[in-house]
């Protein structure tokens, strides 16, 4: 393991996250904003994503540094991530993969445009060469082949899908593999929420918060395979 810690402020890494949380910040506070309102109203999920395929939604930092350090305490190597969007959260994971000395994240986006996008920012990073990006329906991207058995799996993407992530996913999980999902007092993760914490589907799951972002307070899961 590594002395180094990328997310330092004074860290290419670092300095990258903060131009991109200032980007969708700016984003956010923009006229934009009704779009995001309108959209989810009268969309599908699909629909949604495709016409917000440029504008920023990410996750908040707190969250981006807890998963730094589960992931740092776990030893995790291969990562597995539903949602890149611009590469905000994959920054996070790749960092850690990285500050280990060992890993892969398998990161999925079903925007093309938005893959892309999230590569320049990972290779401004410095962390490019620590991610396998999969563009298309993660149904069918994770379905490929893996480096390994899958040590930490994040959710970040459409809340409906979780689930059915989840259980594409199942059985290339390791014994001890943490799931951090995002968003989760969003509409559509009940059923996901409903699997995760019943105890015969065999994970440990729980509910938190965190401060940060738009929002005073943002909600998650963290579950471990049993």
């Amino acid at each position: 393991m590594t002395t180094s810690y990328s997310l330092n402020n004074d860290s290419q890494a670092a300095k990258v996250l903060n131009e991109l949380y200032a980007e969708a910040e700016k984003q956010r506070s923009g006229a934009g904003n009704r779009l995001t309102a309108e959209a989810g109203a009268v969309l599908t999920p699909l629909e949604r994503f495709t016409a917000l395929k440029h504008r920023y939604m990410p996750i908040d930092r707190p969250f981006g540094n807890l998963m730094y350090s589960l992931l740092q305490a776990s030893q995790a190597k291969t990562i597995v991530e539903f949602g890149t969007s611009f590469g905000i959260s994959t920054i996070f994971l790749a960092a850690a993969a990285r500050d280990n000395g060992f890993g892969k994240v398998i990161t999925t986006e079903f925007i093309a445009e938005k893959a892309e996008r999230a590569r320049e920012n990972l290779t401004r990073a410095g962390l490019v060469d620590w991610v396998e990006f999969r563009v298309g329906d993660a149904l069918q991207t994770l379905s490929d082949p893996l480096p390994g058995p899958i040590d930490f799996l994040f959710l970040d993407g459409e809340k409906s899908l979780y689930l059915d992530v989840v259980r594409r996913v199942e059985p290339q999980m390791a014994t001890g593999c943490l799931i951090a999902s995002d968003n989760t007092d969003h509409q559509g993760a009940e059923p996901y929420l409903q699997y995760m914490r019943d105890p015969q589907q065999g994970y440990v799951s729980t509910p938190i918060l965190t401060q940060g972002g738009p929002k005073a307070h943002s909600g998650h899961e963290i579950s471990i395979r049993l």
